[in-house]
C-alpha cells in the first residue's frame, strides 16, 4: 500500500508543483495594462448649433399652409415631380380588364389569326381573354409588344425601392413551356 501511495505521490507531485507557479494570464494581464495605458483617447469636437433665423410669414396672397387644400395640391406636386415616366395619357386612358390582375397570375395559353392578325389567348381566374399588341395587362401598366406562337413580350413601368418609375420587359410564355 505504502509502495502505491509513494507512485501516486510521485505522479501527481509535479502537477500540484506546476499549479502553484506563475500562470500564463500573468503576463497577458501585464499587457493589457500596457495596451491601456498607450490608448489615448481622442474626442472630436461638436460643431457649434446653427443659429436660428426667423422667417415671418405673409399672409397676404398666399394660401394657409394648414388647410386641406393645401396638403392635397403639395402631395399631387411631389407625385407629379417623382412620377414624370407617368403622363396624363396613363392616368386618364380607360383601363383594360386585365389590368386589374398581377402578370403573375395571367397565364398565356394560345394563338389565333384574327383578321390578319396574331391575338393572344390569355387566362385570368377561369376567364380566357383575347389580346392584341398595344393593349396592356397587368398592375404595372404592361403594354403588350409582340406576340408570337410561344410568348407575349411586353414592357412594364414599375416603381423601384427608391420610388422611382423605371421599365422593364417582361415575357409570358405559353403555359407548358420552360420559362
Amino acid at each position: 500500500m505504502n509502495r502505491l501511495h509513494y507512485r501516486a505521490c510521485m505522479v501527481l507531485l509535479p502537477w500540484v508543483l506546476y499549479a502553484c507557479g506563475p500562470s500564463r494570464q500573468d503576463t497577458l494581464k501585464d499587457w493589457m495594462v500596457e495596451e491601456r495605458k498607450s490608448i489615448t483617447p481622442t474626442v472630436k469636437k461638436i460643431p457649434d448649433p446653427k443659429p436660428f433665423h426667423h422667417l415671418a410669414y405673409d399672409e397676404d396672397g398666399n394660401a394657409d399652409p394648414f388647410s386641406r387644400q393645401f396638403f392635397i395640391v403639395a402631395a399631387a406636386t411631389e407625385q407629379l415631380k417623382n412620377s414624370p415616366d407617368l403622363s396624363l395619357a396613363h392616368k386618364s386612358r380607360k383601363r383594360d380588364p386585365l389590368e386589374e390582375y398581377a402578370l403573375e397570375s395571367i397565364a398565356f395559353v394560345g394563338t389565333m389569326e384574327k383578321q390578319g392578325r396574331s391575338v393572344g389567348l390569355v387566362r385570368a381566374q377561369g376567364k380566357v381573354y383575347q389580346v392584341l399588341a398595344g393593349q396592356y395587362i397587368g398592375k404595372n401598366f404592361g403594354k403588350i409588344l409582340r406576340i408570337d406562337d410561344t410568348s407575349i413580350q411586353l414592357r412594364e413601368l414599375a416603381k423601384d425601392q427608391d420610388g422611382n418609375w423605371l421599365q422593364r420587359d417582361a415575357t409570358l410564355r405559353i403555359q407548358g413551356e420552360s420559362k
